[in-house]
């Protein structure tokens, strides 16, 4: 890691620490990889915030070492899954405490993978803010009209008022929010509303403004 103060702080801790053996302290350049073929540590301690493609990086070495990240999940939320994905096995925040690394550390020397509390509600908002995107992205399939249809409901609007707003039959509505329901996955009005109004939220889905003086 680069950043001198984190980089000092956990060497001075984690040479406290029972059981561990500091092999080298190494800064993001490009003799990297091979100053870590040279050293070849059971473990890596990484600063996630400076570029470094993790999932490369394990390609480079062998044997391949455990690796804890240490991120800041307020300036990089969306990192967590993607960090994860390239063979972290840990995820520690900079705002922990220092018992939450050596728990981490210990873990993955013992062959498991941990999250600190911060890393683990910064993964679960992640995954939470993709299962939404997933969710709304069926938005895209709707077609201009079912797309007013949907629009007309989240302000509340019944059947009858739909229809008269868009000149189309009470028919015509039913028949359009059938294929709205089966495009969301739902089976209730209230479901659907609901899933519509957070998609809006957050730019999934379209059409009219939220609220209208009639």
């Amino acid at each position: 890691m680069n950043d001198e103060l984190l980089l000092h702080g956990l060497v001075h801790l984690l040479g406290e620490a029972d059981g561990i053996q500091i092999v080298g302290d190494l800064r993001h350049d490009d003799d990297l990889v091979d100053r870590l073929r040279l050293v070849a540590p059971e473990l890596l301690v990484v600063d996630a915030d400076h570029g470094l493609q993790l999932a490369t990086l394990r390609t480079q070495l062998d044997p391949v070492p455990k690796i804890v990240v240490v991120m800041d999940g307020e300036e990089s939320p969306g990192r967590a899954l993607e960090l994860i994905r390239a063979g972290a096995d840990a995820l520690v925040d900079r705002r922990s405490p220092s018992t939450d690394l050596l728990s981490a550390v210990a873990r993955v020397l013992d062959g498991q993978t941990a999250l600190d509390p911060h890393s683990a509600n910064t993964l679960v908002d992640e995954l939470r803010s993709q299962a939404m995107t997933t969710e709304f992205d069926y938005a895209g399939l709707l077609t201009r009209r079912e797309k007013e249809v949907l629009a007309l409901l989240t302000e509340g609007l019944d059947n009858r008022a739909i229809a008269t707003d868009l000149f189309i039959s009470e028919a015509t509505v039913k028949f359009h929010l059938h294929n709205i329901m089966d495009k969301f996955g739902v089976h209730k009005r209230a479901a659907l509303v609901s899933a519509a109004l957070r998609g809006r939220a957050r730019g999934g889905v379209g059409g009219r403004p939220a609220a209208r003086i009639r």
